[in-house]
């Protein structure tokens, strides 16, 4: 805190920042009674103590050390520098607050600028007092919006609420969560439809077996892109592979709590990791593990089953927790295609830049707006495909709610591997109990 000598003129300047701060500043001068007020007992308190204080100018002022000078409001008696701290201020030097949309903020006081925080800093060796903020990308970007929304690019953009106040770097990690695919990852297994069967121009998998599509997820602030995307696809081939009889929303709460070897929870996950979880352990259903966006104490045995586990199954032929397949990879755009048409839908990993956190609706292409060098990849469920005015695409499933995109879909170019959306796809098939089961596609390796 620093105590200042105020001239006539000064005066006004100083009792307007008095009613900005409401609070009586350490401040002395020939308008403002020097005391003594903390020198009368030279009592000076500890932390903050309310009943120690003293009148001033039709209020209060205070010498405990809760009115420090860079706390958000200053209402120190104006001898409670030479008498509390033995500190004297520079003779005639005046702080000027900062100023922002109409509001005056004094130095130590801060204001959030999108994702930013910037403070109110006085230099002592210049004598001037400024803004300093934070220059990090933010995750909603009135540029970005302005930019996509140009004519031409065939996609709307917009700024979510609920993104706004977050950083980039974070929401790649937090909004994303798949972690770099190893070399050993992209070696893969895969597979290679025999098939003459002319494909349709346009596919959904929601049309297709309406009932048994797991509706969108909303992932929250936890990088459980992988997690989600598995235990979608899986549920979704469970009631497809058994004609509804065994149509589940199964929980990937169970791959995110107790699949933790080599994985890190809310902070990423490997795919290939995983996928053999899903088809060593299996999982559970959502109403007996619920998402909780959060990487909690796994409840279940490692090899337990249903019952062990107190998920009794709708059908007693079930007892086994719900397992996948050997997982097996995509490579051409008629594979993908073909294998959704007959199992239902796939995991691909893309690459998302700042802009796809903005997509409102149309056929996502990368804009080049916002952030180029920040990225993250991100698994989604393709369910299907389709065509406008000759502009082919994918429909995907996104795990970031239904407020976002397209109900919580959205569209991204098909056949050009737009975003790496078709650089690893990859699925499995469900392990239906055989009572259920149905024949598979007929497929070579």
């Amino acid at each position: 805190m620093i105590t200042l000598e105020f001239t006539t003129t000064d005066f006004e300047t100083y009792i307007l920042v008095l009613c900005v701060l409401g609070s009586v500043a350490a401040y002395t001068g020939p308008d403002l009674p020097k005391g003594p007020f903390c020198g009368k007992t030279r009592e000076c308190c500890r932390d903050r103590l309310d009943s120690c204080a003293h009148r001033i100018l039709d209020t209060l002022c205070y010498c405990d050390e809760f009115c420090d000078f860079n706390r958000a409001h200053d209402d120190c008696c104006p001898d409670y520098l030479p008498v509390c701290r033995n500190q004297t201020a520079e003779p005639g030097l005046i702080l000027q607050p900062c100023r922002h949309r109409g509001q005056l903020y004094m130095p130590g006081q801060t204001r959030a600028d999108n994702c930013n925080t910037c403070e109110c800093v006085h230099d002592e060796r210049t004598k001037k007092t400024e803004w300093s903020c934070e220059r990090d990308a933010c995750l909603m970007s009135d540029d970005v919006v302005y930019g996509v929304n140009q004519p031409g690019l065939g996609w709307r953009a917009y700024n979510y609420s609920q993104f706004y106040g977050k950083k980039l770097k974070d929401g790649l990690i937090y909004k994303l969560g798949t972690l770099p695919l190893s070399a050993e990852t992209q070696r893969m297994l895969p597979i290679e439809y025999d098939s003459d069967e002319p494909l349709p121009d346009s596919f959904d998998a929601r049309q297709r077996w309406p009932g048994y599509i797991t509706p969108i997820v909303d992932q929250g602030w936890c990088g459980s892109d992988w997690a989600v995307s598995i235990a979608a696809i899986a549920s979704d081939r469970f009631g497809i592979m058994s004609n509804g009889a065994e149509s589940r929303v199964l929980a990937p709460q169970t791959l995110l709590s107790c699949g933790r070897r080599h994985q890190r929870g809310c902070g990423g996950g490997h795919v290939d990791v995983a996928w053999n979880f899903a088809g060593e352990h299996g999982l559970v259903e959502e109403k007996c593990f619920p998402y909780t966006a959060k990487a909690e104490r796994c409840p279940y045995q490692p090899h337990g089953d249903l019952i062990q586990d107190g998920c009794p199954p709708q059908d007693p032929r079930r007892t086994a927790r719900y397992k996948v397949g050997v997982p097996y990879r995509l490579l051409k755009e008629e594979d993908i295609m073909y294998d959704i048409k007959q199992s239902g839908p796939v995991q691909a990993v893309m690459t998302v830049y700042q802009d796809f956190f903005h997509y409102r609706d149309g056929i996502y292409r990368r804009s080049r707006h916002g952030d180029g060098q920040l990225q993250g990849l991100h698994s989604v469920r393709v369910v299907g495909w389709g065509e406008d005015r000759q502009e082919k695409f994918w429909i995907v499933a996104n795990s970031w709610g239904t407020e976002w995109g397209e109900n919580g879909y959205f569209r991204i170019a098909r056949g050009a591997d737009e975003a790496g959306i078709e650089s690893f796809v990859v699925s499995a098939f469900s392990d239906v109990t055989t009572a259920f089961l149905r024949a598979p596609a007929r497929r070579r390796t």
